[in-house]
Protein backbone atom coordinates (compact mmCIF):
# COMPACT_ATOMS: atom_id res chain seq x y z
CA UNK A 1 0.00 0.00 0.00
CA UNK A 2 1.02 3.54 -0.98
CA UNK A 3 2.59 5.67 1.76
CA UNK A 4 2.70 2.57 4.18
CA UNK A 5 5.74 2.65 6.72
CA UNK A 6 6.19 -0.89 7.93
CA UNK A 7 8.10 -1.65 11.29
CA UNK A 8 10.28 -4.21 12.43
CA UNK A 9 8.93 -5.98 15.60
CA UNK A 10 11.89 -4.11 17.71
CA UNK A 11 11.19 -0.86 16.44
CA UNK A 12 7.59 -0.82 16.88
CA UNK A 13 8.53 -2.07 20.99
CA UNK A 14 11.21 0.58 21.11
CA UNK A 15 8.51 3.24 19.93
CA UNK A 16 5.60 2.10 22.58
CA UNK A 17 8.14 2.16 25.08
CA UNK A 18 8.88 5.73 24.61
CA UNK A 19 5.17 6.76 23.84
CA UNK A 20 4.05 5.62 27.23
CA UNK A 21 7.00 7.24 28.98
CA UNK A 22 8.60 3.87 30.09
CA UNK A 23 12.11 5.13 29.28
CA UNK A 24 13.14 8.81 28.47
CA UNK A 25 14.11 10.07 25.37
CA UNK A 26 16.99 11.49 24.25
CA UNK A 27 14.65 15.34 24.52
CA UNK A 28 13.23 14.58 27.50
CA UNK A 29 15.24 16.72 30.54
CA UNK A 30 15.88 14.64 33.73
CA UNK A 31 14.21 15.66 36.81
CA UNK A 32 17.53 16.44 39.42
CA UNK A 33 15.10 18.81 41.98
CA UNK A 34 15.67 17.47 44.84
CA UNK A 35 18.94 15.72 44.64
CA UNK A 36 21.91 16.71 46.38
CA UNK A 37 24.80 18.84 43.97
CA UNK A 38 27.32 15.24 44.21
CA UNK A 39 24.29 12.95 43.06
CA UNK A 40 24.06 14.62 39.44
CA UNK A 41 26.19 13.13 37.12
CA UNK A 42 26.73 13.99 33.44
CA UNK A 43 25.88 11.24 31.16
CA UNK A 44 28.87 9.78 29.50
CA UNK A 45 29.29 5.71 27.69
CA UNK A 46 32.95 5.88 27.64
CA UNK A 47 35.07 2.81 27.75
CA UNK A 48 38.31 3.18 29.04
CA UNK A 49 41.20 0.51 29.81
CA UNK A 50 43.17 1.00 33.11
CA UNK A 51 47.14 1.33 32.95
CA UNK A 52 49.08 -0.88 35.36
CA UNK A 53 52.16 1.37 36.95
CA UNK A 54 55.85 -0.32 36.33
CA UNK A 55 56.18 -4.31 36.91
CA UNK A 56 57.10 -4.94 40.61
CA UNK A 57 59.60 -7.70 41.30
CA UNK A 58 56.39 -9.09 43.63
CA UNK A 59 53.77 -9.47 40.59
CA UNK A 60 52.65 -13.10 40.24
CA UNK A 61 51.53 -14.33 36.94
CA UNK A 62 49.37 -17.38 37.13
CA UNK A 63 48.50 -19.49 34.26
CA UNK A 64 45.49 -21.38 34.16
CA UNK A 65 44.57 -23.81 31.12
CA UNK A 66 41.06 -23.74 32.44
CA UNK A 67 40.27 -27.62 31.62
CA UNK A 68 36.19 -27.20 32.07
CA UNK A 69 36.65 -25.03 28.56
CA UNK A 70 40.24 -25.60 27.02
CA UNK A 71 39.72 -23.01 24.51
CA UNK A 72 39.49 -20.37 26.56
CA UNK A 73 42.59 -20.21 28.80
CA UNK A 74 43.17 -17.36 31.39
CA UNK A 75 46.66 -15.54 32.65
CA UNK A 76 46.15 -13.88 36.40
CA UNK A 77 48.04 -11.02 37.54
CA UNK A 78 48.44 -10.69 41.03
CA UNK A 79 50.38 -8.27 43.77
CA UNK A 80 52.50 -10.52 45.98
CA UNK A 81 52.58 -7.82 48.65
CA UNK A 82 48.64 -6.66 48.77
CA UNK A 83 47.30 -10.40 47.58
CA UNK A 84 45.13 -8.22 45.18
CA UNK A 85 44.08 -9.15 41.45
CA UNK A 86 45.66 -6.56 39.25
CA UNK A 87 44.03 -8.09 35.76
CA UNK A 88 43.69 -11.00 33.34
CA UNK A 89 44.59 -12.22 30.39
CA UNK A 90 42.30 -13.93 27.47
CA UNK A 91 44.22 -16.30 25.95
CA UNK A 92 43.86 -19.15 23.55
CA UNK A 93 43.81 -22.98 23.56
CA UNK A 94 46.61 -24.43 26.13
CA UNK A 95 48.91 -21.89 25.96
CA UNK A 96 52.32 -21.20 26.94
CA UNK A 97 53.83 -17.91 28.38
CA UNK A 98 56.96 -15.97 28.76
CA UNK A 99 57.64 -12.38 30.47
CA UNK A 100 59.99 -9.86 28.45
CA UNK A 101 63.31 -9.61 30.82
CA UNK A 102 62.85 -5.29 30.68
CA UNK A 103 59.20 -6.08 31.93
CA UNK A 104 57.53 -4.25 28.57
CA UNK A 105 55.94 -7.68 27.24
CA UNK A 106 53.50 -10.67 28.18
CA UNK A 107 54.44 -13.38 25.51
CA UNK A 108 52.00 -16.11 25.00
CA UNK A 109 52.15 -18.58 22.09
CA UNK A 110 48.57 -19.78 21.41
CA UNK A 111 46.17 -21.70 19.27
CA UNK A 112 42.54 -20.77 17.55
CA UNK A 113 40.59 -22.76 15.55
CA UNK A 114 38.38 -20.64 13.23
CA UNK A 115 35.01 -21.96 14.65
CA UNK A 116 36.10 -22.03 18.46
CA UNK A 117 36.54 -25.77 19.25
CA UNK A 118 36.76 -27.09 15.26
CA UNK A 119 37.84 -25.49 11.83
CA UNK A 120 40.80 -24.02 10.55
CA UNK A 121 43.82 -24.09 13.21
CA UNK A 122 46.07 -21.00 13.17
CA UNK A 123 49.12 -20.84 15.91
CA UNK A 124 50.51 -17.27 17.06
CA UNK A 125 52.75 -15.83 19.81
CA UNK A 126 50.82 -12.78 20.96
CA UNK A 127 52.08 -9.56 22.00
CA UNK A 128 50.74 -8.13 25.22
CA UNK A 129 51.29 -4.99 26.72
CA UNK A 130 52.53 -5.45 30.06
CA UNK A 131 50.34 -2.72 31.41
CA UNK A 132 47.04 -2.41 29.93
CA UNK A 133 47.46 -6.45 28.96
CA UNK A 134 46.23 -5.70 25.48
CA UNK A 135 47.32 -7.50 22.93
CA UNK A 136 49.35 -5.21 20.36
CA UNK A 137 50.89 -8.02 17.83
CA UNK A 138 51.15 -11.41 16.78
CA UNK A 139 53.45 -13.34 15.09
CA UNK A 140 52.29 -16.88 13.24
CA UNK A 141 53.63 -20.24 14.09
CA UNK A 142 53.44 -21.81 10.06
CA UNK A 143 53.95 -25.11 11.50
CA UNK A 144 52.15 -25.10 14.96
CA UNK A 145 53.43 -26.18 18.21
CA UNK A 146 53.21 -28.93 20.57
CA UNK A 147 50.13 -28.75 22.26
CA UNK A 148 49.94 -30.47 25.97
CA UNK A 149 49.29 -29.30 29.35
CA UNK A 150 51.29 -25.90 29.74
CA UNK A 151 54.94 -26.65 30.43
CA UNK A 152 57.51 -23.14 30.84
CA UNK A 153 60.08 -25.22 29.30
CA UNK A 154 57.82 -24.88 26.45
CA UNK A 155 57.76 -21.39 25.56
CA UNK A 156 60.87 -19.58 26.46
CA UNK A 157 62.91 -16.22 25.84
CA UNK A 158 66.63 -15.92 25.53
CA UNK A 159 68.14 -14.04 28.20
CA UNK A 160 68.40 -10.34 26.43
CA UNK A 161 64.71 -10.74 25.49
CA UNK A 162 65.30 -10.65 21.58
CA UNK A 163 64.17 -14.05 20.90
CA UNK A 164 61.27 -16.71 21.63
CA UNK A 165 61.78 -20.35 21.58
CA UNK A 166 58.47 -22.35 20.85
CA UNK A 167 58.99 -26.25 20.68
CA UNK A 168 56.98 -28.33 18.42
CA UNK A 169 55.92 -31.97 17.45
CA UNK A 170 54.66 -33.09 14.39
CA UNK A 171 55.72 -35.92 15.03
CA UNK A 172 59.20 -34.62 14.34
CA UNK A 173 60.25 -32.62 16.73
CA UNK A 174 61.87 -28.99 16.27
CA UNK A 175 62.21 -25.27 18.14
CA UNK A 176 60.60 -22.21 16.32
CA UNK A 177 62.58 -18.93 16.69
CA UNK A 178 60.79 -15.86 16.67
CA UNK A 179 62.23 -12.41 16.56
CA UNK A 180 60.71 -10.65 19.24
CA UNK A 181 62.09 -7.25 18.06
CA UNK A 182 61.52 -7.40 14.19
CA UNK A 183 58.43 -9.19 15.27
CA UNK A 184 58.63 -12.02 12.53
CA UNK A 185 59.50 -15.72 12.36
CA UNK A 186 62.76 -16.40 12.03
CA UNK A 187 62.96 -20.19 11.33
CA UNK A 188 62.87 -23.49 12.59
CA UNK A 189 65.52 -25.95 13.97
CA UNK A 190 65.12 -29.52 13.65
CA UNK A 191 66.22 -31.71 16.80
CA UNK A 192 66.63 -35.30 17.06
CA UNK A 193 63.90 -36.51 18.83
CA UNK A 194 65.11 -33.81 21.73
CA UNK A 195 62.56 -32.02 24.04
CA UNK A 196 61.71 -28.48 26.26
CA UNK A 197 63.82 -25.60 25.87
CA UNK A 198 66.61 -24.78 28.63
CA UNK A 199 67.90 -21.12 27.59
CA UNK A 200 71.91 -21.06 27.74
CA UNK A 201 72.59 -17.66 26.61
CA UNK A 202 71.25 -15.19 23.73
CA UNK A 203 71.71 -17.16 21.11
CA UNK A 204 71.61 -20.91 22.39
CA UNK A 205 69.61 -23.22 24.30
CA UNK A 206 69.76 -26.86 25.38
CA UNK A 207 67.11 -30.08 25.58
CA UNK A 208 66.45 -33.30 27.14
CA UNK A 209 66.77 -36.12 24.95
CA UNK A 210 65.00 -39.29 25.55
CA UNK A 211 68.59 -41.35 26.19
CA UNK A 212 68.85 -39.07 29.27
CA UNK A 213 71.64 -36.73 27.37
CA UNK A 214 71.85 -33.20 26.13
CA UNK A 215 71.45 -31.31 23.27
CA UNK A 216 73.39 -28.02 22.81
CA UNK A 217 71.97 -25.86 20.06
CA UNK A 218 73.20 -22.48 18.87
CA UNK A 219 71.54 -20.56 16.68
CA UNK A 220 72.62 -17.15 14.55
CA UNK A 221 70.39 -13.78 13.60
CA UNK A 222 69.08 -16.10 10.10
CA UNK A 223 67.94 -18.98 12.37
CA UNK A 224 70.93 -21.03 11.09
CA UNK A 225 72.01 -24.01 13.75
CA UNK A 226 75.28 -25.91 15.25
CA UNK A 227 73.63 -29.01 17.24
CA UNK A 228 76.01 -31.08 19.36
CA UNK A 229 75.05 -33.69 21.33
CA UNK A 230 76.45 -35.16 24.80
CA UNK A 231 76.92 -37.89 27.02
CA UNK A 232 74.04 -39.09 28.97
CA UNK A 233 73.96 -37.64 33.32
CA UNK A 234 71.21 -39.67 33.99
CA UNK A 235 69.28 -42.98 33.36
CA UNK A 236 66.16 -42.42 31.96
CA UNK A 237 64.62 -46.11 32.25
CA UNK A 238 65.44 -46.30 36.25
CA UNK A 239 65.25 -42.74 37.94
CA UNK A 240 63.92 -39.96 35.16
CA UNK A 241 64.28 -36.33 35.99
CA UNK A 242 61.32 -33.66 35.85
CA UNK A 243 60.60 -31.66 33.31
CA UNK A 244 60.16 -28.60 34.97
CA UNK A 245 63.81 -27.98 35.64
CA UNK A 246 65.56 -24.59 37.21
CA UNK A 247 67.53 -22.18 34.70
CA UNK A 248 69.04 -19.58 36.39
CA UNK A 249 70.59 -17.43 33.35
CA UNK A 250 71.47 -14.44 35.53
CA UNK A 251 73.87 -16.54 37.90
CA UNK A 252 74.76 -19.46 35.23
CA UNK A 253 73.15 -22.38 37.10
CA UNK A 254 70.64 -24.94 36.61
CA UNK A 255 69.14 -28.16 38.53
CA UNK A 256 67.23 -31.03 37.12
CA UNK A 257 65.88 -33.58 40.08
CA UNK A 258 64.91 -36.39 39.85
CA UNK A 259 62.33 -38.57 40.68
CA UNK A 260 63.88 -40.18 43.13
CA UNK A 261 64.96 -37.06 44.84
CA UNK A 262 68.71 -36.77 42.62
CA UNK A 263 69.73 -33.11 42.41
CA UNK A 264 72.27 -32.61 39.11
CA UNK A 265 73.97 -29.11 39.03
CA UNK A 266 74.27 -27.88 35.46
CA UNK A 267 76.73 -24.69 34.49
CA UNK A 268 75.88 -22.22 31.66
CA UNK A 269 78.48 -21.33 29.63
CA UNK A 270 79.71 -20.39 25.61
CA UNK A 271 76.41 -21.91 24.68
CA UNK A 272 76.26 -24.63 26.36
CA UNK A 273 74.95 -26.72 29.41
CA UNK A 274 77.28 -28.69 31.73
CA UNK A 275 76.30 -31.12 34.72
CA UNK A 276 79.16 -30.70 37.53
CA UNK A 277 77.83 -32.98 40.19
CA UNK A 278 75.02 -34.61 41.87
CA UNK A 279 73.74 -34.95 45.73
CA UNK A 280 70.31 -36.36 47.15
CA UNK A 281 67.97 -34.04 48.74
CA UNK A 282 67.21 -37.31 51.08
CA UNK A 283 68.76 -38.79 54.21
CA UNK A 284 68.20 -42.43 55.17
CA UNK A 285 65.40 -41.05 57.44
CA UNK A 286 63.84 -39.32 54.75
CA UNK A 287 63.89 -42.03 52.68
CA UNK A 288 62.11 -44.61 54.88
CA UNK A 289 59.24 -41.78 55.98
CA UNK A 290 58.76 -42.45 51.78
CA UNK A 291 59.44 -38.41 51.32
CA UNK A 292 60.07 -37.98 47.55
CA UNK A 293 59.56 -34.67 45.51
CA UNK A 294 56.32 -34.40 43.41
CA UNK A 295 53.93 -31.93 41.29
CA UNK A 296 54.74 -29.38 38.16
CA UNK A 297 56.79 -26.90 38.39
CA UNK A 298 58.14 -28.12 41.88
CA UNK A 299 61.28 -26.23 41.93
CA UNK A 300 62.62 -23.30 42.09
CA UNK A 301 66.10 -21.17 43.21
CA UNK A 302 67.00 -18.50 45.16
CA UNK A 303 70.70 -16.87 43.33
CA UNK A 304 71.73 -14.32 45.95
CA UNK A 305 70.73 -16.78 48.68
CA UNK A 306 72.01 -20.02 46.88
CA UNK A 307 68.87 -21.36 48.01
CA UNK A 308 67.10 -24.50 46.02
CA UNK A 309 63.07 -24.60 47.37
CA UNK A 310 61.78 -28.50 46.45
CA UNK A 311 57.72 -29.47 47.16
CA UNK A 312 57.84 -32.66 48.76
CA UNK A 313 55.21 -34.76 49.64
CA UNK A 314 54.99 -38.88 51.28
CA UNK A 315 54.36 -41.64 48.78
CA UNK A 316 55.63 -44.70 46.79
CA UNK A 317 57.45 -44.75 43.88
CA UNK A 318 56.27 -43.37 40.89
CA UNK A 319 53.70 -40.76 42.76
CA UNK A 320 55.88 -37.93 41.16
CA UNK A 321 52.68 -36.04 40.22
CA UNK A 322 51.28 -35.52 43.65
CA UNK A 323 51.15 -32.60 45.20
CA UNK A 324 53.93 -31.34 47.74
CA UNK A 325 52.56 -31.36 52.17
CA UNK A 326 55.95 -29.48 52.54
CA UNK A 327 58.35 -27.23 50.80
CA UNK A 328 61.58 -28.23 51.96
CA UNK A 329 64.23 -25.32 51.83
CA UNK A 330 68.26 -26.42 50.69
CA UNK A 331 71.41 -24.94 50.96
CA UNK A 332 72.86 -25.71 47.46
CA UNK A 333 76.21 -25.08 48.47
CA UNK A 334 76.11 -27.35 51.74
CA UNK A 335 73.69 -29.75 50.15
CA UNK A 336 71.74 -29.73 53.10
CA UNK A 337 67.88 -29.21 53.73
CA UNK A 338 67.80 -25.81 56.05
CA UNK A 339 64.12 -25.28 56.18
CA UNK A 340 60.50 -27.21 55.78
CA UNK A 341 57.68 -25.45 54.86
CA UNK A 342 54.29 -27.13 55.85
CA UNK A 343 51.48 -26.25 53.78
CA UNK A 344 47.83 -26.09 54.32
CA UNK A 345 46.79 -26.49 50.88
CA UNK A 346 49.04 -28.81 48.74
CA UNK A 347 50.82 -27.57 46.20
CA UNK A 348 51.69 -28.68 42.67
CA UNK A 349 53.48 -25.70 41.75
CA UNK A 350 56.16 -23.20 43.65
CA UNK A 351 57.99 -20.12 42.80
CA UNK A 352 60.02 -17.31 44.43
CA UNK A 353 60.64 -13.98 43.54
CA UNK A 354 64.08 -12.84 42.22
CA UNK A 355 64.72 -9.61 44.51
CA UNK A 356 66.50 -9.30 47.97
CA UNK A 357 63.07 -9.38 49.79
CA UNK A 358 61.75 -12.59 48.48
CA UNK A 359 57.88 -13.61 48.51
CA UNK A 360 57.66 -17.79 48.46
CA UNK A 361 54.48 -18.96 46.39
CA UNK A 362 52.71 -21.94 46.22
CA UNK A 363 50.04 -23.07 43.78
CA UNK A 364 47.42 -25.82 45.18
CA UNK A 365 45.38 -28.35 43.29
CA UNK A 366 42.49 -26.28 44.25
CA UNK A 367 42.97 -23.30 42.44
CA UNK A 368 44.73 -21.17 45.91
CA UNK A 369 48.25 -19.57 45.76
CA UNK A 370 49.20 -19.19 49.51
CA UNK A 371 52.60 -16.49 49.91
CA UNK A 372 55.22 -16.52 52.22
CA UNK A 373 58.07 -14.51 53.16
CA UNK A 374 60.85 -16.00 51.56
CA UNK A 375 63.14 -15.29 54.14
CA UNK A 376 61.59 -16.67 57.71
CA UNK A 377 58.99 -18.36 55.86
CA UNK A 378 56.02 -17.27 57.43
CA UNK A 379 52.56 -17.59 55.54
CA UNK A 380 51.29 -14.10 54.74
CA UNK A 381 48.14 -14.96 53.69
CA UNK A 382 46.30 -17.26 50.58
CA UNK A 383 44.30 -16.32 47.69
CA UNK A 384 41.27 -18.63 47.18
CA UNK A 385 39.86 -19.22 43.67
CA UNK A 386 42.34 -18.21 41.25
CA UNK A 387 40.60 -19.25 37.99
CA UNK A 388 39.47 -23.35 37.49
CA UNK A 389 42.81 -25.27 37.13
CA UNK A 390 46.09 -23.35 37.49
CA UNK A 391 48.86 -24.92 36.30
CA UNK A 392 52.34 -22.54 36.35
CA UNK A 393 53.43 -19.20 37.98
CA UNK A 394 55.69 -16.82 36.47
CA UNK A 395 57.76 -13.98 37.85
CA UNK A 396 60.19 -11.50 37.10
CA UNK A 397 63.94 -12.89 36.01
CA UNK A 398 62.62 -16.62 37.45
Amino acid sequence: MAGTIRYGFGALLMAGLLAAGSIPSRAQERDTKGLPEEAVLDVAEEHTTAVLPEASPHWLYVLDPVFPHLVASKVYVIDGDSMKYLGMLNTGYVPNMALAPDRSEIYVAETYYSRGTRGERVDVVTFYDAKTLEPTGEVELPDGRFLVVPKKPNAVTTPDGRYLLSFNMEPATSVDIVDLEAKRYLGAVEVPGCSLIFPTGDRSFSMLCPDGSLLDVRFDESGAAEIRDNEPFFDSEADPVFEHAVVSTGSGRAFFLSYEGVVYEAALGEGAMRIEGQWSLLTEEDRAEKWRPGGWQLMAYHPSTNRLFVLMHEGDRWTHKEAGEEVWVFDVKAKKRVARVPLEHPAISVSITQDEQPLLFTLSEAASVSVFDGTDFSLRGTIEGVGDSPFLMYVQGE
